[in-house]
């Protein structure tokens, strides 16, 4: 997440829907030219450069992702005014984790591939009787292709090429932040990012739905499209990996939030919220569908310091 502070104290959320809808794709959308941010990035670096197809993923920074991603401006207790930004790194960190694990797979495959040729070997040289034990060698070797792993060089290359990718994600944040900022014509004050679903390479912590929360390290962690984000600093607790949740979790999937949530039910309890993006398509993203605030709030205090809690305003997401 990329969180901003800015001066201003009204926003005209009209305007705004119309800046982000025609300044931020958002879904499978791309922008028509690139953003001044692209140049942050060298492409070229990148070890699975060959798997990409640079113009679209250089016309894809500064674009909103689907899903639970969202734009979203807030307000505090004192009336100062936030805007959040949820995305990742597009099309581009998909296309390093399919190119990395096909490479796990293969690199395994051909390890096996060997051993039976050392079988084969002992046959042709009358060793029948050390196949057995050989076969149990194999057995005991085999992995499923989702748990592939790497290791050595393959390793390193990956870590390079994630680091990467976890940069274009950064960038990508702020770039929509700028065309916003510039296109409302804002004054920020204060700006700080929040990142999860991502390895942190200098302390070899990979955090799967979880962030930093390293000792005085301001974070920020979205509950949902109705009742906001909790503003947060670290502790550092060693216990949690130095880590917080991303956020306050599902209880109902996808799926089972569109067959049980209605609607209406969705439109009522966010309209408060400025938003055009309260449909049928979003109802997933539905408030029901998350746990509650106060839960994630009691069960961090070990993890994180509560120190503000941002209320939503307005709420985009891709439709």
């Amino acid at each position: 997440m990329e969180t901003i502070r800015i001066s201003q104290k009204e926003i005209d959320f009209q305007k705004l829907d119309q800046v982000i809808r025609k300044h931020v794709p958002s879904g499978f959308s791309i922008r028509n030219n690139k953003h001044a941010f692209v140049k942050k990035i060298d492409f070229s670096k990148l070890h699975c450069f060959k798997e990409l197809n640079e113009n679209r993923t250089k016309l894809s920074l500064g674009s909103l992702g689907g899903g639970n991603h969202f734009i979203e401006c807030n307000v505090d207790e004192d009336g100062n005014i936030y805007f959040v930004i949820h995305s990742g790194s597009r099309n581009l960190g998909k296309v390093v984790a399919e190119f990395y694990q096909k490479k796990a797979y293969e690199l395994l495959k051909s390890q096996s591939e060997n051993r039976s040729k050392i079988i084969q070997q002992l046959r042709n040289e009358g060793r029948e009787k050390e196949i057995e034990a050989a076969l149990k060698d194999i057995k005991s070797e085999y992995i499923p292709k989702d748990l592939a792993y790497l290791e050595g060089v393959w390793f390193d290359r990956y870590m390079h090429d994630m680091a990467i990718a976890q940069e274009y994600a950064l960038w990508n944040r702020k770039a929509m932040m700028d065309e916003i900022v510039k296109n409302m014509d804002l004054t920020v004050v204060e700006q700080f990012t929040t990142v999860h679903n991502y390895i942190d390479i200098e302390h070899m912590i990979l955090r799967k739905g979880a962030i930093s929360a390293q000792k005085g390290e301001k974070v920020l962690i979205p509950i949902n499209m109705r009742d906001g984000s909790l503003i947060a600093i670290g502790k550092g607790n060693p216990d949690w990996n130095y880590s917080a949740p991303h956020g306050a979790g599902r209880i109902l999937s996808r799926s089972k939030a569109k067959a049980t949530l209605s609607l209406d039910e969705f439109k009522e309890t966010m309209k408060d919220v400025w938003s055009t993006s309260v449909l049928e398509s979003t109802l997933d993203e539905s408030p029901m569908a998350y746990k509650e605030m106060k839960e994630i709030i009691e069960n961090t205090k070990e993890a994180i310091e509560v120190i503000k809690v941002i209320k939503p305003l307005y709420n985009f997401k891709a439709n």
